[in-house]
């Protein structure tokens, strides 16, 4: 049978923090103190990072081309195209090549966008395979004329 004079482990907490109140004694009011007020935070001078500045390159500028040249672009696809299409590839490669050549002449030297730059790319790219194209073609052509 429990002895009735021992008091159980909340009732000593209670007592104990009635006791430090009749006191006067300050360890819950310094233990409030150490918790972190939302009006205190206005001279915080712990270091932040700074965001990231913005760029000029956005999401869709990966997806859909923006200030990016037509003739580079119609370069790109034409010349794209006439590599996997037979005999309409030779039409394409034939309009390709003027189309990149123009692109490359008409871009802006000092411009550094990422649109200008994915237009010397495609206009390049269009170039290229026009010419693959051609070449390709050209060589199909002696062949067949050489039997």
């Amino acid at each position: 049978m429990p002895i009735e004079d021992e008091p159980r482990d909340d009732e000593s907490g209670a007592r104990e923090t009635r006791r430090r109140r009749d006191e006067g004694d300050d360890y819950d009011q310094e233990r409030r103190s150490r918790r972190r007020r939302d009006d205190d935070d206005d001279f915080d001078d712990r270091p932040r990072r700074r965001p990231p500045p913005p760029s000029d390159v956005e999401a869709t500028d990966f997806l859909i081309p923006t200030n990016v040249s037509a003739w580079s672009m119609a370069a790109c696809y034409f010349g794209l195209f006439s590599c996997f299409i037979p005999f309409v590839g030779l039409l394409m490669a034939l309009i390709a090549l003027p189309c990149g050549i123009k692109a490359l002449r008409q871009r802006n030297k000092k411009a550094s966008t990422y649109g200008a730059v994915t237009g010397d790319i495609r206009a390049v790219i269009g170039i290229i395979c026009s010419s693959l194209t051609l070449l390709g073609h050209l060589i199909l052509i002696i062949a067949i004329a050489s039997k």
